[in-house]
């Protein structure tokens, strides 16, 4: 691979939550991957040995035996392979009938909880919801039930539907399931899906576990064995958003066509999440040798509904030491690794060969061996589009936690992941979706004193996830390169601006402490860091010609009569000059009429609109015209049923590059 070109490091602009395991952190804010349909399926073996009911009873139905007849309906698993959709960015999910007549949701799967829950209600950012007054079979239980997690968090009424799964069943069941009224940080902007089905242990059921969840419901009516499987496909693919045949969720047993050679299974130490245990950790092939439990502080899960692999603090700064150490590009952005910055590349470049692989060693089901997944960077380092033009950006796909491990959608993806709750055991497999893999047995020493040898298990490609071959043999033989450290845009754009125009980037307050900021030519003009930033609007005044900052104020819309001195303000700016304008709390309350036209004046169409609380920003010219592409203006109201901090609605911001006057 040719020497890495120029490259920035940006900020990620979407938040997005994608934690659904009550106690556990969120994942970092992320953008989601493009997904892809699961190919190069093998042929199905022939089933294992002992009679159907037999394999059923162990929780290793296969598809090629008949459809698991029951008198509610058939199970058929060929009809699951890819009824998932989604990426890890957004989640996966189902498709499900409810109600009767049926109305089509699209459902979260999520291994780290259990309840089963749907929108009740409309919501500005989802496109459906459960309407249980249309629904002649719908129940209600009388209670309501709350579901809290570190961030955000669901209210709704517990009652019971039929329920459909059209992909694998031919019958409805009869589950309990909450109509969500009430949310915060629970629907947000981008996701494609309207509730959540937890598939964790009835331990984590809400309001308690004798609320039985879905999949219990769905064993005891279907007469499946207690296991479920999932697929996820999205290994080493880039943003697109379109979430297509996504994976598979096989409900009841295993599909052989959806992995390759063995199973190696770990077994769970509690049931209520998925909890395992991991032994120790490698990157490059060098230990991190830290102390077991370390890696299990304080609990080690599986989690399809967490983004990132997240690890415990300690773990999570070792981990980015030796990464750091062992990768090929020097002297990388703290950001990147905290996850605030992604970095980018020219289109012709990928970085996957400049960083290390990763092995989790798991305890083996026969409690003197055990086995490794490995992580190869095509799973953690992750590609993001929106960079466009030449540029490709990627955002490392690891976090820390506060109070636990947990292999989220980062390292499933890698592989297909059976929850066997029939034998108490989670086992991995090589997932033909995440590219042609084959499986190598190596037998170590362990690093814990207690175990006096292991049987490892590697996953390790055949060939590359992309056009940029390299070996994963090869790397440690590799001389050492130089790469340029990675450069950032000015305002953290995802693009650069051409020369002959001025970049910008102009970001509303949020809740408390997301304050409001204005960023012009990579200055930042108004700010926290400046202290220049307060309740009210703030308002940015920019010499056109020459690029220079002539003022800057804020104006308190909550307090005080300052309407007055703002529309002074306003009018002060000389002729040829940009105006930015951002809010941050309350801008409204104060805001008077004669405010309202001097803005209007400047081409706002939103001034009039402003409500209490409502994030906004705007962009002005004032004595000429800025060109119709240029983004000028956006806003979002406050609404107590969808604000994501309590109060105050999402922070909103625009960016762009304005034309210089011509010299």
């Amino acid at each position: 691979m040719g020497a890495l070109a120029r490259a920035l490091l940006l900020p990620l602009l979407a938040q997005w939550l994608l934690r659904a395991a009550p106690e556990l952190a969120p994942a970092p804010f992320t953008l989601p991957l493009r997904v892809a349909a699961a190919t190069n399926r093998v042929v199905a073996p022939t089933p294992g040995p002992g009679t159907p009911a037999e394999r059923r009873a162990d929780g290793l139905a296969l598809a090629l035996e008949p459809a698991l007849e029951s008198a509610a309906g058939a199970a058929n698993f060929l009809a699951m392979v890819d009824n998932l959709q989604g990426d890890s960015g957004r989640g996966y999910y189902l498709e499900m009938l409810i109600g009767t007549p049926p109305q089509k949701l699209q459902i979260l799967v999520d291994t780290g909880s259990s309840n089963f829950a749907v929108a009740g209600a409309p919501h500005s950012y989802i496109d459906t919801y459960f309407d249980t007054e249309r629904s002649s079979t719908y129940r209600s239980k009388g209670f309501d039930v709350t579901v809290k997690y570190t961030q955000g968090s669901w209210t709704g009424f517990v009652g019971e539907d039929l329920v459909t799964i059209p992909k694998g069943f031919n019958s409805s069941f009869l589950v309990n399931i909450a109509t969500i009224f009430e949310s915060e940080n629970f629907f947000l902007p981008g996701i494609k899906w309207n509730g959540i089905l937890g598939l964790a242990y009835a331990t984590l059921a809400k309001p308690s576990s004798s609320l039985e969840t879905f999949f219990d419901s769905l064993v005891t009516q279907a007469n499946i064995p207690n296991v479920f499987s999932m697929q996820m496909c999205g290994a080493g693919l880039p943003v697109a958003g379109s979430g297509t045949n996504g994976g598979s969720l096989v409900l009841g047993g295993i599909e052989p066509s959806l992995y390759k050679g063995d199973i190696w299974y770990t077994p769970i130490k509690e049931e209520w999440y998925y909890q395992i245990e991991i032994l120790k950790l490698e990157i490059g092939g060098q230990s991190l040798n830290l102390d077991c439990r370390e890696y299990n502080a304080d609990k080690a899960i599986v989690d399809s509904g967490t983004t990132l692999l997240r690890l415990p603090q300690k773990v999570f700064d070792a981990v980015v030491e030796a990464v750091a150490r062992a990768s090929l590009i020097p002297e990388f952005s703290d950001g990147f690794w905290t996850g605030s910055q992604l970095a980018c590349w020219t289109n012709s470049e990928t970085p996957w060969s400049y960083f290390p692989k990763i092995s989790i060693y798991l305890r083996d089901e026969n409690s003197s061996r055990s086995f490794r997944i490995t992580i190869l960077p095509q799973l953690y380092i992750q590609p993001m589009m929106g960079a466009g033009l030449n540029y490709e950006c990627y955002r490392f796909g690891i976090s820390p936690s506060t109070n636990a491990l947990v292999i989220g959608a980062t390292v499933m993806e890698g592989f297909y992941v059976i929850f066997d709750r029939a034998r108490k055991r989670v086992g991995f497999a090589a997932s033909p979706c995440a590219g042609p893999l084959k499986v190598v047995f190596l037998v170590l020493a362990s690093l814990c004193a207690w175990y006096s040898g292991y049987l490892l298990a590697e996953l390790i490609p055949d060939a590359p996830l992309s056009s940029a071959a390299y070996s994963i043999h090869s790397i440690g033989e590799r001389p050492v390169l130089k790469a340029p450290v990675p450069k950032r845009q000015k305002c953290d754009h995802w693009t650069p601006c051409p020369s002959d125009t001025y970049a910008y980037r102009l970001l509303s307050g949020g809740g408390i402490n997301k304050y409001a900021k204005i960023c012009f030519e990579d200055d930042l003009l108004m700010g926290e860091k400046l202290g220049n930033v307060a309740r009210g609007i703030n308002i940015a005044i920019v010499n056109y010609v020459t690029g220079n900052v002539t003022a800057t104020q804020h104006f308190d819309m909550y307090e005080g009569d300052n309407s007055g001195p703002m529309i002074k303000f306003i009018q002060s700016a000389p002729p040829k000059s940009l105006l930015f304008m951002v809010t941050y709390d309350d801008g409204s309350t104060r805001l008077n009429n004669d405010a309202k036209n001097a803005i209007e004046e400047l081409g706002s169409k939103e001034i009039r609109n402003m409500k209490f609380r409502s994030s906004w920003v705007f962009l002005a010219a004032k004595g000429f015209e800025l060109p119709s592409e240029i983004q000028r203006e956006k806003i979002n109201h406050s609404d107590t049923k969808n604000n994501r901090y309590s109060g105050w609605p999402a922070e909103i911001q625009i960016e762009g590059c304005i034309p210089k006057e011509p010299s």
